[in-house]
């Protein structure tokens, strides 16, 4: 007897499975019901707010105190519109999310028919916030939609990606998913890593700034701090990390007293904070920390050619 054939909403939830996704926050609609069929005898663990936008939240929340991606299910039209808030605070702060919303069905896409909570061009609309949004417009646009949509977690920036499906392809017969893509991030040259150490090695009056992307990282900083007897100033997406350490500074970096302690650093060694001035600047002095020397580390090459400039 053959196993019957699954659905292209029954072979996400696999996918999801298959991708170490173990929780998921949503409503079920009418645009997602296909998708629920799965999750049923999935083992997957729904979560059921009173609201997309709380839906967003927890799965913005579940990301940062788990590491994993949080997924939410929402319907199309106001499903997805309530999820676009908590998708752009997770694209602000760097959060894995994912975002899966159903959508009318193709050929009603775009021509103003009237239909239940009906777009204009809903894809659109969560390009605007997410990393990137994946139209699944037939079964075999499944596997590569998951493969994309999970990419940036693992190999630069996290943030909010988002896939749509149909209404009229979320219910038909799904082709065979392949093996998760895992892709590394680009290693980086040894030649810049000595640098690094040996001028943290020579200075006498080094300081540590750390934001958001050291989060995972918060016993390896503690041992770094105390080996150069460094102090740590910590944004508010990195607050928590030198939690009751003696070198943490417990203040704002925006703080004159702070500014000073940047300022008479010899060396500055500054971990994935992208220097916003919410965090540096946030009395809109329009002014930076003069260093005299930085060292920045940051996941995304991009954001290396942004502010300040020293």
């Amino acid at each position: 007897m053959t196993d019957p054939v699954k659905t292209i909403g029954e072979a996400l939830v696999d996918g999801l499975k298959a991708r170490d996704v173990s929780c998921v926050f949503g409503i079920p609609g009418v645009h997602t019901v296909e998708l629920y069929r799965g999750l049923a005898a999935s083992g997957l663990r729904h979560v059921t707010p009173r609201h997309e936008q709380g839906a967003g939240f927890m799965a913005d929340g579940y990301a940062r105190v788990s590491g994993k991606p949080g997924v939410a299910f929402v319907i199309t039209g106001p499903g997805l519109t309530n999820t676009l808030t908590p998708m752009a605070q997770a694209r602000a702060d760097s959060v894995p999310m994912l975002v899966v919303s159903g959508v009318n069905a193709q050929p009603s896409l775009g021509k103003g028919l009237g239909c239940l909570h009906e777009l204009p061009d809903q894809q659109a609309l969560a390009q605007t916030v997410a990393l990137s949004s994946h139209h699944v417009a037939e079964a075999e646009a499944l596997d590569p939609a998951l493969n994309m949509a999970f990419e940036p977690f693992s190999s630069g920036r996290p943030g909010p990606t988002h896939i749509q499906i149909p209404l009229d392809i979320a219910g038909s017969a799904a082709a065979e998913l392949s093996a998760p893509v895992s892709v590394e991030p680009a290693p980086v040259p040894d030649t810049l890593v000595q640098q690094a150490a040996q001028l943290l090695a020579q200075a006498k009056h080094p300081v540590i700034l750390v934001g958001g992307g050291a989060k995972r990282a918060g016993e390896a900083l503690c041992t770094l701090a105390q080996r150069l007897d460094a102090p740590v100033v910590q944004t508010a997406n990195g607050r928590g990390l030198m939690f009751r350490h003696a070198l943490g500074v417990p203040a704002s970096p925006s703080l004159i007293a702070v500014r000073s302690l940047i300022e008479s650093a010899d060396v500055v060694l500054a971990l994935g904070t992208e220097f916003g001035p919410t965090d540096y600047d946030m009395y809109a002095t329009d002014q930076w920390p003069q260093m005299q020397q930085l060292i920045r580390v940051d996941i995304c090459d991009q954001q290396l050619d942004r502010h300040p400039a020293v």
